[in-house]
């Protein structure tokens, strides 16, 4: 029986449903990690098959070697951890697995590069800069206009992601990420990226588009893309954090659903993604039509979204990306509930490390509520800065939109998160 090596940088919720996959591919499943401690071995032993330990799984040859070093012939690489999908796809190029271009990858996490290549192919974009200097935030305003949106480079989960309407909070935003960026744990931030962009002092910036925001999770076969379901954003708070969403959009013409999957078909294309998958968000702006604004590339879609889609469309999205990475068939696929699907997200309430989530037995019971899905784990840090899905509701039999924002709004009153200073 073949090995399949997934590699993880931290805790991820994502590990289990990963494994799970693999071993219904007919794999072993070894995870690749840094040290652990005793407790959190223990609590990886009964989901994985065994460790391979190295110094940093972002050092693609030493992981390369590491793995080499347990089998010669290992049957694929693979992870779903935003901030190493590069790296470890570099580890499968070194032994020989890969499916997708290192490369590719590279260009796919820095959003700067995105929309170039995008440009180039003469798909639509807000006007964007990058920004370095708060000095420059007059000339930055008049190249994208404003109000716009300040973000990382290689940002995800909209980490400090700012929406500014005068050049006087353009500075300000800008001052606040070189403030509060290296200040994150996570190390993708403190990699200076191609082009010796460091992203701890240099941001985007983009004008903002107008129009109802949808996600699209594209799986890409030997060629052949294949968008999943669109799901519709229908709540989003003020920081960009997506609080509901519901799939199949509740009121979405055929032909402009057709014009968003051409859309996401076209980004993707274009940025010659192959043998993976992808999740990508997309406007319908005003004026420019159906426009790609991210593409979380090698992964499918965060949170309990899996779980969505398959709900809504009977396709395991992880599953597929599982069979992507490893090259082998595409997994049986089931069929979608007759209605739409929503899903929810509630937030912690202020920062600080997480002592315990109380509340979710109650919103389970509500009569609309499928399922009820707590990422999040005890121990763990929780800011304002960044988006985590803490705790995720999967719905149905609601009647509109409203109807799923009273929801939210039910389940947030019930939900509390008990957090420690850190």
């Amino acid at each position: 029986m073949k090995t399949a090596f997934v590699v993880r940088e931290t805790r991820g919720h994502w590990i289990h449903d990963v494994v799970a996959a693999v071993r219904r591919e007919g794999f072993r499943a070894e995870l690749v990690t840094e040290a652990l401690d005793d407790a959190e071995r223990a609590e990886l032993t009964s989901i994985v098959d065994g460790f391979v330990v190295v110094d940093d799984v972002r050092d693609a040859p030493a992981v390369a070697e590491a793995i080499r070093a347990r089998d010669p012939e290992p049957g694929g690489v693979l992870t779903a951890a935003e901030g190493i999908i590069a790296s470890t796809a570099r580890v499968a190029e070194l032994l020989g697995v890969a499916r997708c271009p290192a490369d590719v990858f590279v260009v796919a996490h820095n959003k700067f590069a995105v929309r170039k290549a995008l440009a180039e192919a003469g798909l639509p974009g807000p006007p964007c800069a990058l920004f370095a200097d708060p000095a420059d935030a007059a000339k930055v305003a008049e190249v994208v206009g404003l109000p716009a949106i300040v973000k990382p480079v290689n940002g995800a989960a909209s980490t400090l992601v700012r929406l500014v309407s005068t050049v006087d909070e353009l500075a300000a935003a800008y001052d606040l990420l070189a403030t509060r960026l290296p200040q994150s744990p996570d190390s993708r931030y403190h990699r200076t990226l191609p082009g010796s962009i460091d992203p701890l002092r240099v941001f985007l910036v983009e004008g903002l588009l107008q129009g109802p925001e949808y996600a699209v999770d594209v799986l890409i076969r030997d060629g052949v893309v294949e968008p999943v379901g669109i799901v519709d954003k229908t709540l989003i708070d003020e920081r960009k954090f997506e609080l509901g969403m519901v799939c199949p959009p509740l009121d979405l013409p055929e032909e402009r659903a057709a014009a968003i999957k051409a859309a996401v078909t076209d980004a993707v294309r274009a940025l010659g993604l192959d043998c993976t998958c992808a999740h990508v968000e997309i406007i319908d702006d005003a004026q420019r039509g159906p426009t790609v604004v991210e593409v979380n590339a090698g992964r499918p879609a965060g949170g309990a979204q899996p779980a969505l889609l398959k709900l809504a469309t009977g396709i395991d999205v992880t599953a597929e990306a599982v069979s992507l990475a490893l090259g082998t068939p595409p997994p049986a696929r089931g069929a979608g509930l007759p209605v739409p699907v929503g899903y929810l997200v509630v937030y912690a309430d202020g920062a600080g490390r997480l002592v315990r989530v109380t509340g979710t037995g109650e919103v389970a019971d509500l009569p609309e509520v499928l399922e009820v899905v707590t990422i999040v784990s005890p121990g763990q840090v929780l800011t304002g800065d960044q988006e985590v899905y803490a705790v995720n509701i999967l719905a149905a039999g609601f009647a509109d939109a409203e109807d799923l924002a009273a929801l939210h709004a039910e389940a947030t009153k019930l939900i509390r998160f008990e957090l420690e200073e850190s």
